[in-house]
């Protein structure tokens, strides 16, 4: 038969509410786990006086008990003596406890001590090379709120993502201040792609550079790098500028800088006069007639039968 709840706390079934809380803090300096280590019947004494104060002191549960001797949750009997009756001590120290043994109310979530995040965007050249934001945001210092503003220091080669942390700058409660996490957010960029430390472009040359060959300026995030195309530069054609992407923050290759890779993209003329037309059909009649390794094998697979006909 399962012990009375009002008899585990030795109090009368009119007891007030300050009355239940009085005697189960009595009841559980008595049993309390911390001053009875090892003592399974200390320990089965203090999970049933736990059980008995969290159910009459909750009003819903208390008519729930008083009304049919047990409570009900989600159409099943709990109580603190069969398999779904365990009770998790860390969790009731941690919440109940607070108020009965360590003469300290639990705070207001307002007031705990707790982390704060914010958001700072930037461009992939200030990734590049590192910048200094100025952040504002709001936090607490126990019963007071207000704004504050700080420079934050963005290293080179942060990505999307990576968190910054400003020690101290969080909320403050009872166990100290907590931090201010700056989370970074690096912008698409028009011309920039970005894969790791690496970036890569498309850069638009002319059919006359492409095939003739030329020097071109080309835009890196560190300032303009000028290239060398070799004559009968094929567009997808990559090269690559060394160092020239961002430096590496983490893996293996932390601290090292990655590279540009340019891939040539051949620039189409969308409006033509006349004239102009009239001259590329000329070259265009040059060119063929002076003919290349890949047209050649282009021109001889045309002619090629294959078995059996058509």
């Amino acid at each position: 038969m399962q012990p009375d709840l009002y008899d585990l706390l030795d109090v009368d079934r009119k007891a007030s509410p300050d009355q239940l809380k009085k005697a189960f803090r009595k009841k559980a300096l008595l049993y309390h786990p911390d001053r009875n280590p090892g003592d399974s019947d200390a320990e089965r004494r203090f999970k049933e006086i736990t059980y008995a104060y969290g159910v009459l002191s909750d009003p819903v549960k208390k008519t729930q008990y008083d009304r049919f001797g047990r409570v009900f949750s989600e159409g099943r009997s709990q109580g603190p003596f069969g398999v779904q009756d365990e009770v998790d001590l860390g969790e009731v120290v941690g919440s109940m406890f607070r108020d009965l043994f360590g003469g300290r109310k639990r705070n207001k979530p307002g007031h705990r001590r707790r982390d704060l995040r914010y958001t700072v965007t930037i461009t992939l050249e200030e990734a590049a090379q590192g910048t200094e934001k100025t952040v504002t945001f709001k936090r607490r210092e126990g019963e007071q709120s207000f704004e504050e503003r700080l420079r934050v220091k963005v290293p080179a080669g942060v990505d999307t993502g990576q968190k910054l942390k400003v020690q101290g700058k969080g909320t403050s409660g009872p166990k100290g201040s907590g931090d201010l996490y700056v989370v970074v957010n690096v912008a698409e960029h028009a011309f920039y792609r970005r894969r790791g430390a690496d970036v890569f472009c498309d850069l638009p040359v002319t059919f006359a550079q492409a095939v003739l060959g030329a020097e071109v300026d080309v835009p890196t995030l560190f300032g303009v790098a000028t290239i060398k195309l070799p004559p009968s530069t094929q567009p997808g054609a990559v090269l690559t500028l060394k160092g020239r992407g961002l430096r590496a923050m983490k893996g293996r290759n932390a601290g090292k800088q990655g590279d540009q890779f340019v891939k040539i993209a051949l620039e189409m003329p969308s409006d033509l006069d006349e004239g102009t037309r009239q001259a590329l059909r000329g070259l265009d009649a040059s060119l063929r007639a002076t003919g290349s390794p890949l047209r050649t094998a282009y021109e001889a697979s045309l002619k090629t039968e294959p078995e059996g006909g058509r």
